[in-house]
């Protein structure tokens, strides 16, 4: 299994998601507050979202921290998302067609990054790195290349990949047989 796909820690996620440009621009202007997907992300309150604009923009622009995840038929998820989501009902059902559930991750905390970041220079720097087709999970090591590309303190997102307590924290001690 290719390490950069898999959970790091019992902790939390960061998600790399490809948005469009019209999308990405409601995100940040607060106005969208939920994204949908027909499958679920495996990510929960607290865990982050890294939101890269595809094409024609083609930048890694920000982040913003998972509030809720809802799962629902689309036709009662349309009641919980109708305001936030960005979409008129119509386009909201075309894109649930076919689906018997939906998933809205409503978000908080919507930052822009200090420089965002274009898709030759995370080319250039981050080896054999490819836009994902929809998202991707990222490891440690990747949020923090970002954090140092986008001048943008990570502090927070990559604690929260970060297993919060080693072995002896825990209280699990070697135990010696007795005789």
């Amino acid at each position: 299994m290719n390490s950069k796909s898999i959970k790091i820690s019992t902790d939390g996620y960061v998600l790399l998601l490809s948005l469009q440009p019209k999308y990405a621009e409601l995100i940040f202007n607060e106005t969208k507050k939920a994204e949908l997907r027909r499958i679920r992300p495996r990510v929960d309150s607290g865990d982050f979202l890294f939101i890269y604009v595809s094409s024609p923009d083609k930048v890694l622009l920000g982040s913003c921290e998972v509030k809720e995840v809802i799962q629902s038929s689309p036709d009662n998820l349309w009641k919980y998302v109708n305001k936030d989501s960005g979409l008129k009902k119509s386009e909201f059902l075309e894109y649930f067609d076919g689906v018997s559930t939906g998933y809205a991750i409503f978000i908080q905390n919507v930052q822009k990054f200090n420089q965002p970041i274009e898709l030759f220079q995370l080319k250039q720097v981050w080896n054999g790195f490819h836009p994902p087709q929809s998202y991707r999970y990222l490891t440690v090591e990747e949020v923090d290349l970002i954090g140092s590309m986008a001048k943008h303190d990570m502090t927070n997102i990559s604690r929260r990949l970060q297993p919060k307590f080693n072995q002896s924290e825990l209280g699990v001690f070697q135990m010696s047989s007795s005789k």
